[in-house]
Parts: C-alpha cells; sequence; structure tokens
C-alpha cells in the first residue's frame, strides 16, 4: 500500500481533510488538486502537494490534460474525485492512466438528474411521486409538491410547499415537481469498488448552511436505508462515492435525491475513510460523535453554540496536529466571496461555480 500515490480532488470540500489526513496515517503519499487558489484543503500538512487546476466547468480540456500531467509526473495510482468535478472525470476517465474512483459518466448522470433518478430506481428505492414541470397539472394543489431544477445542489433555488404558478419556472423542461414528503430528513453517505460496498453511514443534519449544506451532522442507524443503497450499488456495479438525500415519515424511507460524489457523511469515517478506498470486505468503525463546522456554525447559528450537544460536538476542520487549515479557512471565505460578487451568485453557489455539472457541459 505505501507504494500508491493518491490524488484527491476538490480541495474546497472539508471532506477532503479527513481524506488526505486518513491516507497520511496509512503512509501514503496524497497529492491535493482543486481549481481555486485558497481552498481549505491547501493547508494540511497531510499533502506532499497542493496543485491548483484549470475550471473543469469553463476549461474542461485544459483541466483534464493538467490532471493526466499530474496522474504521469507523481505515478498516481488512485484518483478521487469529491465534488462535481467527478461528472468532468467520468467522461474522461478513458484518458486518465490510474484507478479513477467514479463511474461512467452514464450513470453518474442518470443519477445526478432529479428526474431521471426516479424513473430509473423506482423499482429499487422507495421515491415520491416525481414528474417533469412542464408535464404538470396540478396548480392548484402545487403547494404539495417541491419544485426545483433538475440540476442542482444545495436545495438552491427550489419552491417548497408553495403555491406557485407555470410561469415561476424560468424552463420548466428543467424542472421537477415532487410530492412534499413531512418527515426527517436523512443523508447518506457510501463508497463502492465495481459494486462491492467498501463503507456506508447515515446521519442527520441536523443544522445547515441557509437551506443547503449540512453543517452540523448527527450519526444514525438506519438498516432499512442502507439495504435499499446496497441494492442499487450492486444493481449499477457501481465505482466511487454515492450519496443520497432521504426523508423518513411514518410509511418508511422515501429517497428525494441523489449526489453521486463525496458529502459530509466522509467527517463520520474520519481515521477509517481511507482504508475503505484501501480494503475490500472492511467493516469501518463509524465514529458516532457529532460533527460540525465550527466556522459556519459560528457564522450561521452562532447561538446554538450556547446548546450543550453543540458545544460537545467535534470540529470536522481543527486538528492539533495539523492546525493550518482551521486557522486560516477565513482566506477561502474570502476567495468565495469575491467569486460571489464578481459572477453575482449566491454564496452557496459560488462554492461550485466552477465545477458545476448541469447536464449539457463539454
Amino acid at each position: 500500500m505505501k507504494n500508491k500515490s493518491i490524488l484527491i480532488l476538490g480541495a474546497r470540500a472539508p471532506m477532503t481533510l479527513v481524506l488526505a489526513r486518513s491516507f497520511k496515517k496509512h503512509g501514503i503519499r496524497v497529492i491535493l488538486a482543486d481549481s481555486l487558489v485558497l481552498p481549505i484543503g491547501r493547508w494540511t500538512n497531510a499533502i506532499a502537494k497542493y496543485k491548483r487546476l484549470p475550471s473543469a466547468r469553463f476549461n474542461t480540456q485544459a483541466y483534464i490534460d493538467a490532471i493526466a500531467r499530474l496522474i504521469s509526473e507523481h505515478n498516481i495510482t488512485d484518483l478521487i474525485p469529491c465534488c462535481e468535478e467527478a461528472f468532468y472525470i467520468a467522461k474522461y476517465k478513458h484518458k486518465l492512466a490510474c484507478k479513477v474512483w467514479t463511474d461512467d459518466i452514464q450513470s453518474l448522470n442518470l443519477l445526478h438528474n432529479k428526474e431521471t433518478f426516479t424513473e430509473a430506481f423506482k423499482d429499487l428505492l422507495s421515491v415520491p411521486k416525481t414528474i417533469s414541470a412542464d408535464k404538470f397539472k396540478d396548480w392548484d394543489d402545487s403547494n404539495h409538491y417541491v419544485f426545483k431544477q433538475k440540476y442542482s445542489r444545495f436545495a438552491g433555488n427550489i419552491f417548497n410547499g408553495v403555491l406557485i404558478t407555470k410561469d415561476r419556472l424560468t424552463d420548466p423542461k428543467k424542472w421537477i415537481a415532487q410530492k412534499k414528503i413531512h418527515g426527517k430528513e436523512v443523508c447518506v453517505y457510501s463508497i463502492w469498488d465495481k459494486g462491492q460496498i467498501r463503507g456506508i453511514v447515515c446521519y442527520e443534519p441536523i443544522y445547515r448552511a441557509g437551506k443547503g449544506a449540512g453543517i452540523f451532522f448527527k450519526c444514525i442507524e438506519n438498516k432499512t436505508v442502507e439495504a435499499q443503497v446496497q441494492k442499487l450499488g450492486e444493481h449499477l456495479n457501481y465505482t466511487g462515492q454515492l450519496s443520497f438525500d432521504v426523508i423518513i415519515d411514518k410509511v418508511g424511507a422515501w429517497f428525494i435525491e441523489c449526489n453521486p460524489r463525496g458529502i459530509s457523511g466522509a467527517h463520520l469515517l474520519d481515521n477509517q475513510l481511507a482504508a475503505c478506498f484501501l480494503e475490500n470486505g472492511l467493516q469501518p468503525r463509524l465514529d458516532k460523535r457529532n460533527h460540525m463546522l465550527l466556522t459556519l456554525m459560528l457564522l450561521g447559528h452562532p447561538f446554538k453554540l450556547l446548546k450543550k450537544e453543540v458545544r460537545q460536538a467535534k470540529d470536522a476542520v481543527f486538528r492539533f496536529y495539523d492546525p493550518l487549515p482551521a486557522m486560516l479557512q477565513w482566506l477561502s471565505l474570502i476567495e468565495i466571496a469575491y467569486i460571489k460578487l464578481s459572477k453575482g451568485v449566491s454564496w452557496l453557489q459560488a462554492t461550485t461555480y466552477d465545477i458545476e455539472w448541469n447536464g449539457d457541459e463539454s
């Protein structure tokens, strides 16, 4: 294993910190890359090198060429994309001379598109009634539905349980209407290699950044949800990271959408995370403590820190043996703020502006 060299993409995501740190504890060399100048992962002492890349979304060919050079120059054995750059990697994985931890682009696109996901896998998963908004007729009861774009992330730009008319949607063909489910929100993170599950964790995103990504994570167990995820991963013979948003109500578990990439559940695997990519048949031990992104909690929910369970939660970023990511993450926020202001997008849109995959990229 020590002859391995790992290239991790998506250094902007805090989960890449736990991934890089976990590989380092296995004695494995890690290169970290992203198209941002000051991502949070740049500062970790768990990596041998940080490399800035062109934009996957706006300069795709240069992006792929840069990764191919990194693989050659550093004798990379495994490439792990963690954010939406995974779609670009999947599309061009035949050009990359190493083990690529993502599935083919057809599978990823099928999973990422909220309409095709529910239609293609309704016999394997419990999914709510979902229809393309241009075919939706029941506008008088639109408050019983959630309207969101077929390609979207972080619960951005949605109409949730409100009465709307068709003309509120910029292009109804790009939206879905999904029956609103009332219940407890749960997220699932899993790792796969050729249809073999390597690790899985369920958690509740107790607090979020606005309406979007979770920033406080409570580990839970739900064997019913895990069994459905396992059935789907085996059916697809899936390779890579596979994540889901689920709502639990009195009837059961409803799979709302799929994210075929990494999410914050990786923090709950902690030091076991690298082993999920290295060992088959492993049953990783979960870190069942509550985890949080402390800086984002301070910015978004400062008074929640008065609660005992929040004060006792483990910060997903800070480690005494690797303090710089926590100390310098403000620089990362400044770069995201610059993108927000210069591109005229929201905070959450700014975090993925240059790597988004919306189904029609070249």
